[in-house]
């Protein structure tokens, strides 16, 4: 399991801030008290470009689920009371395989009929997980199926330490104006959308059915460490560090203050740029974006967490001038450094 503390810079966009706690002022919740709490600045969290770190966003996530004694945060009929996502991992954990380990998953919230109901379905190519309402006819909002699909996603690439690749994830709503959020949330994936929603279709991710049989690596006791920060956890691990994204963003965090080009990267890595770009492009993701996801995420981990001048911040993220980097963070936020690092440092106060 990969230590939170060393983990890849990764970012958040305010849209999952205000979906976490969307449902807690119908319990009577003080939203405004919750954000405070997780030490993110109010105005970031209204902001419509904002991003903020994902240890900000697993703390507000945590703390609401807690104020609502619900994991599904209100996005279900009936509530998941804290403590469900435990006993979920404690169910599939003595088990061999990954299609054991589903099997099990499934059997769990078909007994507890909360959630949203997960089925499973094989061909002889593919393995797909179908999420669905319990009720026909219930509407169930994006955020659901994005908390369900993306945890579970997560979960087993936890248990059989292997980022398992997404062949396609299918979605029974139109594209939501984040849907670039899912090049990360569900990498290398077919994205389908519906044009129009269909509450009781349900949406699914599918892999190749080889994933079934990869063993269960993690045992009783490491499943004691993921569960002490089991939000942030399923969030920052990441095992598929051979994918040439992967390698790309490790070449790029080496060498951030001089930012490489793409054929310098690629003579690191010993491909063919062109290859290289397919490659990435396969993995569903440019080198420009990845460059700027990188920079972008750098630089707020750096704004939030140190007192490094903006000038050095600059630098750090491959910047030659402060004035550039200034208008590229403004791009990427809304706001400028200065004002980011101000409003981050008045929430931790």
């Amino acid at each position: 399991m990969s230590d939170v503390s060393n983990t890849q810079e990764i970012s958040v966009p305010s849209y999952f801030l205000r979906a976490v706690v969307k449902n807690a002022p119908s319990k009577g919740i003080d939203v405004p008290g919750l954000v405070r709490r997780a030490h993110i600045p109010p105005r970031l969290f209204v902001g419509s470009n904002a991003r903020v770190t994902v240890e900000q966003y697993a703390r507000l996530q945590a703390i609401t689920m807690r104020e609502m004694n619900d994991e599904a945060l209100g996005y279900c009929r009936l509530p998941l009371k804290v403590g469900t996502w435990s006993a979920v991992c404690h169910w599939v954990i003595h088990v061999r395989t990954l299609s054991q380990a589903l099997k099990r998953f499934c059997l769990f919230y078909s007994l507890l009929e909360r959630g949203l109901k997960t089925e499973l379905s094989t061909n002889e190519d593919t393995l797909t997980i179908h999420f669905s309402p319990w009720e026909k006819g219930e509407s169930i909002e994006p955020f659901a199926y994005e908390l369900f699909m993306f945890g579970l996603h997560r979960l087993t690439s936890w248990l059989t330490e292997d980022s398992l690749p997404i062949q396609q994830v299918r979605l029974n709503f139109p594209e939501p104006e984040h849907s670039q959020e899912y090049r990360a949330m569900f990498p290398g994936a077919e994205r389908v959308f519906c044009d129009e929603r269909e509450p009781d279709t349900g949406c699914s991710l599918t892999f190749d059915r080889r994933v079934m049989e990869l063993p269960i690596k993690q045992t009783p006791e490491s499943l004691s460490n993921f569960l002490r920060q089991p939000l942030l956890n399923v969030m920052v691990n990441d095992y598929n560090q051979q994918s040439w994204s992967a390698k790309t963003r490790a070449v790029l965090r080496q060498r951030l203050s001089s930012i490489p080009t793409l054929v310098e990267v690629a003579e690191e890595l010993e491909i063919h740029p062109k290859k290289l770009r397919r490659k990435l492009e396969a993995e569903g993701i440019g080198y420009g974006d990845l460059k700027s996801q990188l920079r972008r995420d750098i630089a707020i981990r750096h704004l939030t967490k140190s007192s490094e001048a903006i000038e050095q911040i600059a630098y750090l993220t491959g910047f030659s001038e402060t004035c550039t980097f200034t208008r590229a963070f403004k791009r990427w936020t809304g706001v400028t450094p200065f004002t980011y690092r101000k409003r981050a440092k008045s929430a931790n106060n």
